[in-house]
């Protein structure tokens, strides 16, 4: 097949910028539906503060929701921020022409760090959600120590008999404020300001390079990338174990952030697909990014999708080998009732059928399949996502495991589908408004040449 050569000549010198008109109607729905859904939530969320009866009940079942939509994009978030830290690191040549679009997606940090502050600074709603933190409060005002005993919450805890022996083991970790270890909530803003500012950093470096040229700053953005791709790791991990495995404070899994982390970058990568499709339909990356492109995209989307079964059915082996009451109260949850069901669709729904769909090279070269296995995956995600978080509402808000009377669970459906349009009513918007603001391919860099006359 004959490859026409690209030469950098050919390609304008300032780059392409998002063309607004084309855009602007998708921009303006999502600022709608972000912020409509944004004053229904806060009606939901802030009378948690102090107001009890049904809005009450509802806030507290919105709660675990809006969990649930924070999940969803935080995750795609540093998976996007992995990309972009692993394009540098590694001196990618091929993702120089997409590269912008992952690092735009990384820099929502600043926005999800926002709407998660509900669930770390409102007492009942983060109550609710980690029962470990309501345990400390109910403790603390029951408790009474002995005559002569230091009272403090460690030892208040101690003494609150058995069911609170393994949280009283894991009051080092488990805790508000500060302490040898920063306290759960503490680590909310160490997480972020660290993540934030690797993205941050990374598209400062780009975005310069797009009027310098300067080869330089290649070289600065890689030492940069490469030392912190161990911080995101060990960060984006323990973020990981606070705000999804400390659901259940009783369980524990070392292979979980690696399992967040496997869905973190497949979900990032086919939104980076997905986006790049729509963009390239839309009129945009002429002669920038052509089939290649989407056909390693492709194939790194079925590299982690090969990569998420092995972790997942790793850590599932391993738990149901040893047998340890405490490590499998997280399938006991969801291997009852209409949870089993669920469980076992999400597993031939997340590997099978998007690993027998991108197998064929042809499906990852064509855009129509590439994108429509994309948005299968990120469909997919949604689900994953749901089923790490909402089952455990069911015995914190409901004393059963499986779900509730119809009524519930269609209410309940609803707020969920409700916290989920707000945040992406709100990631879309911010995330088109910043790529309108530089242009949409590192026009700078000096590896450009290469990406575009890509050929694998």
């Amino acid at each position: 097949m004959s490859h026409h050569h690209i030469a950098v000549t050919e390609i304008p010198a300032g780059g392409e910028n998002l063309r607004v008109d084309k855009i602007a109607s998708l921009k303006s729905l999502c600022l709608l539906v972000g912020g409509v859904g944004a004053v229904i939530s806060a009606f939901l969320l802030l009378p948690q503060i102090f107001s009890e009866g049904a809005r009450d009940s509802l806030g507290r079942s919105f709660s675990f929701s809006w969990l649930f939509a924070f999940e969803v994009f935080f995750t795609i978030t540093v998976g996007a921020l992995f990309w972009v830290l692993l394009h540098n690191a590694s001196n990618s040549g091929w993702g120089v022409a997409i590269r912008r679009i992952p690092e735009t997606l990384s820099n929502n940090f600043l926005l999800i760090f926002i709407l998660g502050l509900p669930l770390i600074l409102i007492p009942n709603v983060r109550e609710t959600v980690w029962t470990w933190i309501g345990h400390h409060a109910y403790i603390a005002d029951t408790v009474a120590l002995p005559e002569g005993v230091e009272a403090s919450l460690p030892a208040q805890i101690h003494a609150g008999g058995h069911a609170t022996h393994l949280l009283a083991h894991k009051y080092g970790y488990l805790h508000l404020g500060w302490g040898v270890i920063p306290g759960w909530d503490m680590r909310y803003i160490i997480f972020f300001a660290l993540l934030g500012f690797g993205a941050w950093k990374m598209r400062v470096y780009s975005v310069s390079q797009d009027t310098t040229g300067d080869v330089q700053t290649t070289f600065s953005a890689r030492r940069f990338a490469a030392g912190w791709l161990p911080v995101m790791a060990v960060f984006s991990s323990f973020a990981a174990i606070d705000w999804i495995e400390g659901l259940n404070y009783k369980w524990f899994s070392t292979m979980w952030p690696v399992n967040v982390f496997a869905a973190s970058a497949l979900s990032s990568m086919a939104l980076i697909i997905l986006v790049v499709g729509m963009l390239r339909r839309t009129g945009h990356f002429k002669h920038i990014v052509s089939a290649e492109h989407f056909h390693i995209m492709g194939k790194l989307m079925h590299a982690f999708i090969i990569f998420w079964a092995y972790i997942c059915f790793s850590q599932y082996f391993l738990i149901w080998y040893a047998n340890i009451p405490e490590e499998t109260q997280f399938y006991a949850i969801r291997n009852t009732g209409g949870w089993w069901f669920f469980s076992i669709a999400l597993t031939f729904l997340h590997f099978v059928v998007p690993f027998l769909a991108l197998l064929k090279r042809d499906a990852k070269k064509n855009l129509n399949v590439i994108m429509g296995i994309a948005v299968y995956v990120i469909f997919i995600h949604l689900l994953e996502v749901y089923w790490w978080v909402i089952p455990q509402r069911g015995p914190v808000l409901y004393d059963a495991s499986a779900a509730p009377k119809f009524g519930r669970l269609a209410v309940d459906f609803g707020l969920d589908a409700l916290a989920l349009v707000t945040f992406a009513g709100l990631f879309g918007y911010f995330f088109l408004k910043r790529l309108a603001t530089a242009s949409i391919y590192p026009c700078g860099d000096p590896r450009l040449e290469e990406s575009v006359n890509l050929m694998n």
